[in-house]
């Protein structure tokens, strides 16, 4: 069973085991080393229009439909972050030479913060929340099951330290365009010009008390789920240092 996944997330509530909390503790401190690191920018001023005309949402009834969900449910702030979510990520997919289903990837982009919009508390951790949220939205779309399941494993796993490609490259795109958004985690492989047409577009708002508030909000009530270890661990200071809230 894949740790993070909507299957483990049903089999174990959400909880984390002692293995696990161990585990995740050490790959933060992993990633707070990496977020340090500095790295050549991956574009070029010349490239900007063609990488931004390449991020564009896909003009699909499924993918307006869920972006009408996230903007009937807000903030503001959190419904440009799931957008910038989408950019990020197919930015750095280019970057990397990935290929991948654009409509399912910009499904889970939009939809994998739906819990922290409209969290029911009944599960433990908000991604499984916010995964099973989205499978039953998706159904009431006509989304084939087999479909249904990757966009919410997508949402589901993404609260992961990392997601690796072999989870699905839609899954691992959205982890790496919410690493960009919420902890600046790649943004050096992204150009300067590039970082500010993005938030031309999309300004981030007061996304950072958002997040911030919301992360611990969820700490208090169930203190063993995944995000709660990583609010634990600092987490909302990694929030905060995010260079994107220093233009």
């Amino acid at each position: 069973m894949t740790y993070g996944s909507l299957g483990w997330a049903r089999a174990t509530k959400g909880h984390l085991t002692g293995f696990e909390r161990v585990h995740q503790m050490w790959l933060v401190a992993v990633a707070q080393l990496r977020l340090r690191r500095r790295t050549a920018p991956g574009f070029r001023p010349r490239d900007l229009d063609l990488a931004l005309s390449e991020t564009a949402l896909p003009n699909t009834p499924l993918v307006l439909a869920c972006h009408a969900l996230v903007e009937s449910l807000g903030p503001p702030a959190l419904v440009g972050h799931v957008v910038r979510t989408y950019v990020w990520g197919a930015l750095l997919g280019l970057r990397d030479g990935l290929s991948w289903d654009r409509e399912t990837f910009a499904a889970a982009a939009l939809l994998h913060d739906v819990a922290l919009a409209k969290r029911r508390h009944a599960f433990t951790c908000f991604a499984h929340d916010g995964a099973e949220q989205a499978m039953a939205f998706l159904e009431t779309q006509g989304v084939e099951p087999a479909r249904r399941e990757r966009i919410a494993d997508a949402v589901c796993l993404h609260v992961r330290v990392d997601v690796p490609a072999s989870l699905g490259v839609e899954a691992h795109l959205v982890h790496a365009g919410a690493g960009v958004d919420v902890v600046g985690r790649r943004l050096d492989e992204l150009s300067p010009d590039l970082r500010r047409a993005v938030l031309q577009r999309h300004p981030r708002l007061d996304l950072v008390e958002v997040l911030a508030r919301s992360f611990a909000d969820e700490n208090h009530p169930h203190p063993t789920a995944r995000i709660s270890r990583w609010v634990q661990a600092g987490f909302r200071s990694f929030i905060r240092d995010n260079p994107l809230e220093r233009p």
